[in-house]
């Protein structure tokens, strides 16, 4: 019993119901029957598993349209066929009803042998509907375990890069102790300016990384040359004006890095064509780069070192200003003076490197 497919009969006169369960008996089919639509509504909504809706069109109160229409309003139906059962004829009415969501019509008298057919072809339909939207669920499981397991995965590759990121950091300062914060600092300032300018998602976190990793070319310079407390020579200013190219060499195979190896290799570029190891200029400097000058700037002339004492914030912002245009983009120098002067001072503090990884997520 539990295995027979389940027709709902609808109809104001019970002799009507009648003759349809008589007609479908043979096919071994379970017919419940409704008086109304309301009463068919009611059946539906208790949960009971029904195939396929034979109703009557004329009824008192709910008419076989409205009550298509009330079933197909439900999600759980939108699949679930529904013949109309009627002695009108005309056009008008059988659009009317396709469009309240019936799927096909039998004229009273009932033949036998049509009912039988027509019943027997919807319910293939909905079998193969069923069929089709099952292995859809089975298919969006399937996703959906898929997608958790390439979270799960990237959480491990960010937990691998940013451990990579650390050892690297950890390197420099292990050798520049007098910069070794500048790194972090400069990092935290070109996401903020680089918020400022509209950049978001993947490529700020990019300029990120470039920005704090922007020295990793120093590791290729001498010890004599990179510690040496005094004025460099011309010839020492040329062995260090190296380490771009060198940090590029280290880092232009990591695709992970992506528009960070630019910046890398290009921030020593200025505005007017004046940096190196290129001499690009204007808006051949890739975007990064380009704010990232400026907040590097802002941090040398604020920071204390063996050879120069450090500037207050005031004078600092003077000399970057003075630079618009010169050896800084005026579109990024417009958006570092939107900043103030204690946001500058909160990032400074704020930079550590078990702040970093939290500044990266939260601006994904």
């Amino acid at each position: 019993m539990g295995d027979k497919q389940k027709i709902l009969a609808v109809d104001d006169e019970t002799w009507n119901l009648n003759v349809l369960e008589s007609h479908l008996h043979l096919q071994d089919f379970e017919i419940l029957k409704a008086h109304s639509g309301q009463q068919a509504l009611e059946i539906l909504n208790r949960g009971e598993k029904i195939d396929i809706v034979l109703a009557d069109v004329r009824m008192p109160g709910m008419d076989g349209f409205e009550l298509c229409r009330e079933i197909k309003k439900r999600k759980n139906f939108q699949s679930l066929p529904i013949l109309l059962v009627t002695a009108l004829q005309e056009t008008d009415d059988k659009v009317k009803g396709l469009q309240a969501g019936a799927a096909d019509f039998l004229s009273k008298p009932v033949d036998p042998a049509e009912l039988r057919a027509r019943v027997c072809a919807h319910l293939r339909i909905k079998s193969l509907i069923d069929e089709v939207e099952s292995w859809s669920r089975i298919l969006e499981e399937r996703v959906q375990q898929r997608t958790q397991a390439i979270v799960e995965k990237n959480k491990q590759l960010d937990n691998t890069y940013f451990l990579t990121m650390e050892t690297l950091i950890m390197a420099l300062d292990a050798r520049e102790q007098e910069t070794g914060k500048h790194s972090l600092r400069v990092a935290f300032y070109a996401v903020e300016l680089a918020s400022r300018l509209g950049i978001k998602g993947r490529e700020l976190e990019e300029i990120a990384i470039g920005a704090l990793l922007h020295d990793l070319g120093k590791i290729g310079i001498s010890d004599q040359i990179l510690l040496k407390p005094g004025k460099l020579t011309a010839e020492e200013r040329l062995e260090i004006n190296k380490h771009p190219q060198i940090g590029w060499n280290m880092v232009k195979d990591i695709e992970f890095f992506g528009l960070g190896r630019d910046l890398v290799f290009q921030h020593q570029e200025r505005y007017d064509g004046s940096g190196y190891p290129q001499h690009f200029k204007g808006e051949e400097i890739f975007i990064g780069a380009r704010l990232f000058a400026v907040v590097d700037v802002l941090d040398a002339l604020m920071s204390k070192r063996p050879y120069k004492d450090a500037l207050p914030y005031e004078e600092s912002y003077e000399f970057i200003k003075k630079n618009s245009g010169i050896l800084f983009d005026p579109k990024v120098i417009d958006a570092f003076l939107s900043v103030p002067k204690e946001r500058w001072l909160e990032l400074k503090e704020m930079a550590q490197l078990n702040t970093f990884k939290s500044l990266i997520m939260e601006r994904r």
